[in-house]
């Protein structure tokens, strides 16, 4: 296993995070908060439970059932298999209203933290 590749993004990556300045980690906390906001808005209202029934229900499945048919195949689509693959990330971060609050909450203790310098509970 070559550790230095790890090493070297980990580097990059704090580089990156400490170029930063503070005023886009406020801009982007607020963004988030906001964004939070909107999902529990979202998720608490009758459309969304009409939305989710209609429109989300068995989606994942079916496009993981198409795309493990279509992989199976003597010679896949590749085309197709890059597509079902990007609609299925998609399905699966949009389609549950909760895993995508619990994202955004994450990335904001993350911001807070390099914000405020201290970790916050998930709540």
């Amino acid at each position: 296993m070559n550790n230095s590749r790890i090493e070297i993004e980990s580097v990059s990556l704090q580089l990156e995070a400490d170029s930063f300045p503070a005023e886009s980690f406020r801009q982007r906390e607020a963004q988030l908060v906001k964004l939070i906001a909107a999902v529990k808005s979202v998720f608490e209202s009758k459309a969304w439970s009409s939305l989710k029934t209609e429109l989300f229900e068995g989606l994942t499945d079916r496009l993981q059932r198409e795309l493990l048919s279509e992989s199976k195949k003597p010679t896949p689509d590749t085309n197709k298999l890059n597509r079902l693959s990007g609609q299925l990330q998609w399905a699966e971060r949009y389609s549950d209203l909760q895993k995508l609050e619990q994202e955004f909450k994450a990335e904001l203790a993350i911001v807070k933290s390099k914000l405020y310098g201290k970790t916050e509970k998930l709540g």
